[in-house]
Formats: structure tokens, sequence, C-alpha cells
């Protein structure tokens, strides 16, 4: 009683912005005050002017809040961190929660008191005040409610600010988890009764227990027969997934996702994502909305100082994770750098972290801090082998870095990460090919299109392999690299105005130039993009001029489609790779556009070289 009583006394020390008032939203034409509210000054013509009104929206009685949720099951370090900063930014009045705010579940009084001080250290950089609540993590057993208390007193109770109750459940007080004692049920009547109107009651609980009322045992049906009757909403969050329900005929029930809980983070439509709630309160109760918290950010989030750093450090492939290429059918093991080159003149602060993503055994330190000076060039190596067979080829660890710098009395930082891929070689075998369309003299076309790797679809529907579909191959001899590709088409559409991707069109990309620059460029070194045609003479070669001299190529529809033969010459391998060429980077994309239809698919073997979900190495082949 007695935390609730200076509880309320540190309310009414904030004077006018805790009182109740009038809201009478009358107002004179030229903004003069009335009922006390503030007056608007501004010059008002006859006739029309450039406003809707001058009946601001600042009634005193209502007021915002937000009100955070899970943060446990493994919470995501830095999460909850960022949400209290962010609610810094948005200046709510206070702050809810609906518990799990510590791992918790944990008897040891040390644990419990490293975490609770953690979050309390949180707590303390928030700008307004923040009224805490108790979820299973917080408060399952005698241990847990004893700290509990000795910390924040009481475990329910209530509050009324601008004649709303605020209601402060605990969903866990009773023996087993997720249940209610008596007692407490009988408090709420009792707290009920002493505010019987209201303009609104808030209910916040952890564990949504309404999800449980067939359960015999259940007091949950109790409270909800106490709310009957009067203006309420219920907050709970524990499950880590969003979702609104109504109950009672009309009142909203809210369950929240997460601020820093476990989750797979698929999304608002799975109910799976980071936020705040955000609620304005109004006589027609909470107007509500969720703040993602990736999409809050601060009004100097880029500057044209940044962007000219980002430029510098990280967009000229300044920072470069090279991948391991092998060539044995399973993967050997292997070594893999991280090159930083720092071209500005000033210090740079890197952190490095490896997560493993594939069973391997990873060799060296997993954090790292480096300081490269201006100027120089940072190297951070790592090794990695197979830790059984089960794995093939494909991302084995993904290397999450932050870099940071101060400039000008300004700290400013960049985060992300890059995969770290060992990619096995495929073989080219030895044969020569004659470039004429017929693929009869290919022994084999081994590569076909992956569902899972790319499609690119602009208002239309890939319908299947039947719809669109490749497989292709690739051979070389002395003199010529050959790739063959055979595409299947059910509706052929050619245009000799319309660009290679508004068409049906097939792309072969090589690049044969040095691993470190063919494995991280987002463009490939050629291109040839052929277009088929039914009319004689009517197939082309996009860019022909831009191709090496010698390059030899044709196109042949059939039955099903078309076929596609480029013979690339060796020689210009070997310029571009600087020596007598090893190995070679190869993807094939089919662009399908069917008569009638305005809208196109795009098909790649392997993901488009530069952009996001780019695989560095993928598709590379040796003699």
């Amino acid at each position: 009683m007695k935390k609730l009583i200076s509880l309320a006394a540190s309310f009414c020390a904030a004077g006018a912005l805790f009182a109740h008032s009038d809201h009478d939203h009358e107002s004179d034409r030229d903004g003069a005050a009335t009922n006390g509210f503030p007056t608007v000054t501004i010059d008002v013509a006859e006739g029309q002017n450039p406003w809707t009104s001058l009946a601001l929206n600042n009634d005193p009685a209502n007021f915002q809040f937000a009100i955070i949720t899970d943060n446990t099951t493994g919470g995501r370090p830095g999460v909850l961190e960022d949400a209290f900063k962010k609610l810094n930014w948005l200046q709510p009045e206070f702050v809810m929660s609906v518990g799990d705010l510590i791992q918790g579940y944990s008897e040891d009084r040390a644990q419990l008191k490293f975490e609770w001080d953690e979050f309390e250290g949180f707590v303390s950089k928030l700008e307004m005040p923040f009224f805490y609540v108790a979820g299973n993590h917080d408060y399952t057993n005698p241990v847990m409610a004893e700290v509990w208390k000795e910390r924040f007193g009481a475990s329910y109770y209530t509050f009324v600010y601008h004649d709303v109750l605020f209601v402060m459940l605990n969903s866990n007080d009773a023996k087993r988890p997720h249940a209610m004692t008596q007692p407490q049920v009988d408090w709420l009547a009792a707290e009920l009764a002493k505010h019987p109107n209201p303009r609104w009651t808030l209910v916040f609980t952890h564990t949504p227990l309404w999800n449980f009322a067939e359960d015999r045992q259940s007091l949950w049906p109790q409270v909800d027969k106490l709310l009957e009757g009067r203006k309420h909403t219920v907050f709970a969050g524990h499950h880590h997934r969003y979702v609104k329900d109504v109950r009672n005929g009309r009142a909203n029930y809210y369950t929240l996702a997460t601020t820093g809980g476990s989750s797979q983070l698929r999304g608002p439509r799975f109910g799976e994502f980071d936020h705040v709630m955000w609620a304005t309160m109004t006589d027609d109760g909470p107007i509500l909305t969720n703040l993602v918290l990736e999409g809050i950010l601060p009004e100097d989030i880029r500057t044209e100082k940044s962007e000219a750093m980002q430029q510098a450090l990280i967009n000229d492939d300044s920072l470069v994770v090279q991948p391991i290429i092998f060539d044995e059918d399973q993967f050997p093991g292997g070594r893999t750098e991280l090159r930083f080159t720092n071209d500005t003149d000033l210090p740079v602060t890197l952190e490095l972290e490896v997560v493993q993503t594939a069973n391997v055994r990873f060799e060296g330190e997993r954090h790292q801090t480096l300081l490269v000076p201006p100027n120089e060039v940072a190297i951070s190596s790592y090794r990695f082998d197979a830790a059984d067979l089960s794995f093939d080829s494909g991302q084995i660890a993904e290397l999450r870095w932050k870099l940071s710098f101060d400039h000008a009395g300004e700290t400013y930082d960049f985060a992300s990460h890059e995969p770290i891929n060992a990619i096995r070689t495929e073989p080219i075998p030895a044969a020569t090919i004659a470039i004429d369309g017929d693929l009869t003299d290919w022994a084999a076309l081994p590569y076909r299109y992956d569902a899972d790797a790319w499609v690119y679809a602009r208002n239309r529907v890939w319908h299947g392999r039947d719809d669109g579909d490749f497989r292709f191959g690739v051979t070389a001899d002395d003199d010529y690299l050959y790739v063959g590709v055979e595409v299947t088409d059910n509706g052929r559409f050619a245009d000799a105005h319309a660009r290679n991707w508004a068409q049906d069109s097939v792309t072969i990309a090589l690049d044969s130039r040095p691993a470190n620059i063919r494995n991280i460029t987002g463009r490939p070194d050629l291109n040839y993009t052929l277009v088929p045609g039914d009319e004689p003479n009517a197939a082309r070669l996009l860019g022909e001029n831009r191709l090496p001299e010698g390059s030899q190529w044709k196109v042949r529809t059939t039955a099903t489609g078309y076929t596609a033969e480029i013979a690339v010459p060796v020689a210009y391998l070997s310029q571009q790779a600087g020596e007598l060429w090893r190995d070679v980077r190869v993807n094939v994309m089919i662009a399908d556009r069917d008569p009638g239809e305005d809208g196109r698919i795009g098909l790649r073997w392997q993901p488009e070289w530069g952009s996001v979900r780019a695989i560095p190495g993928s598709g590379t082949f040796r003699r």
C-alpha cells in the first residue's frame, strides 16, 4: 500500500498534466480560447482560408502511453534497449508492460538479482514512468515472488489517470503457472467496486487467460464477469504472436507480439514482429497502433556526412568476405578472410562476430574488435572444417559486423552481416560443340532451374515448369568455352523494339576474372542475351558489340520452346583471369512473356549477382 500511495503522490506532483478537466471542443473562428483551451493566433480572412478548422485536437483529458511486451525465452540482445531509446524519442506520458521482463524461471537469488539489475538499468534510461506487470518468467516460484515483493511490492495494483482506471493483474500468482488465485480475483472485485464508472477500464496481464477459460480450474471467467457492463480493453503477451480478440460482445482483448523475445519474425500477418503498442486515450476508448521497432527512426538517420562515409567504407567494396571454394564432392574445410579497407582519414572501429549456420567446426575468435587506422587495411582470417559429411555446399556461417567512427564530434555507426559460403565448384567436361542450336551433340544438360533459387514476376504468376523452365550444360575445348541451354516455353513472344526482359530471352552470364573480383562484384564480365524468333533471321543477340571477338551463338525454336548455344573464346577468359584460366563463374536466366499478356517472369539458376539474395561464389565451374 505504501508504494501505491507514493506513486499517486508522484502523479500529483506533475500538476495539470494529470488533472481531469472538461473537454469541450468549442472554438471561435479567429482561434479565441474557450473553456481554458490554448489559443491559436492566426490572421483569418473573410471567405476561404487554407485550413479545415481551428478546433485543434488538444483535449487535455486525452493522453498517450506506450506498452512493451515479451523480452524472454532467449531474448535477443539489444532489442529491448532499442525500444526504450525509441520511446524516449516518442515521449509518451508513461510506459506500461505485460510481463516476461527477465529470463527468470530460477530460484538462484544471485541470478535473479543480475537479471533484474540489468532490466532496471534499461528502465532507468526512460524519461517517463514505467509500470511493471509480472509474467511467468518473472513470478512462478516462491523465491521469484519474494524477490518481486522486495523490489516492487504488490504484484497486482491499480491507478487512475484522467478518469481512466488502469488494472495490473498477476496471471501467475497461483501454485501452478498461468493461473490466478481467488484472493486476487476478490481484490479485483473490490477495486472495481471502488471505481464503478470510470470513462474506461484498461487491464494489463501477462498470460491471456481467456485462452484457457475452458479449464475448469480457471478463474478468468470470474474476471470476465466482473468486467461486464463497463467500457474496457485488456492487454496481454506470453504467446509472442499478436492477435486481437473481441469478447463479451464488444470488448477488445489484445495479445501482443514481442519486444525482443524469441520469434520467427515472419511478419505482421503471422503476428510475429518486434513492436511497442501506442495508445491514445479518448472518451470513445483507446486508439491503438503498433509501432514496429525497425520503423521508428531518428530524424538524422542519414546525413550527407554519413552518406559519404558509407560510400567510402562499404559501397566501394571496401568490406569484403570471400567465399571458400572447393573442388571435392564434400566440404573438406578451408579458410576465408574478411578484408576491410579504410580509405578515409579517420580511424574506424570494426566489431566482428561469427555465427555458425551449418554443422561445421570453427577455429578462431568468434568475437573481435579491430581498430583500423586511416588509410590502412585490416584482415581477419577464419578457418572452418567439416564436422560430418552432411554438409554439401552453401552458407556455413554469418559474419555480423559493426563499424563506427567519430567525425566532427558525432559518432557514426553502420551494422550489417555478410554470409560466409563454402561453394563446391562444378567440373567442366572436355568436348567440342557445333554452334548450330542442335543440342544432340551435348552429352548432358545437367543443370536445371531450381524453383527455390530466384523468381521474378511482374503482373504475372509463374504456373510451373510447363509455363517456363530451362536446363543447361557447360563444356570446353582448347579454343572455346561452350554453354548450351534448352528452354521450355508454352507461348513464345518476341518484340524487336522491346528490351530483353520484356520478351522471351535467355541470358548467359560469365566471369573469369580473379576470384576476389568475380565473387563479390555485382556485375558479370559478360552477358550473352539471346532472343528467339520464328521467322528466318529473326533471332537476335543483344549487345553483340560488347562481346569478345570470335564469340559464336545460335538460337533455334523447337516444338516445346527454344534452344540457345554460345561459344566464348578461351583466349578472352585467360586475358580476364590474368593467367591461364582455371575456373569461371556462370549463371543462366530466362525471361518469359506470353502472347496477349503484359506481365512477365524471370527465372535464374542462381540468385542475381549483386542482389540482396546473391550467393558470393555461386555457379563456379572448373576446368
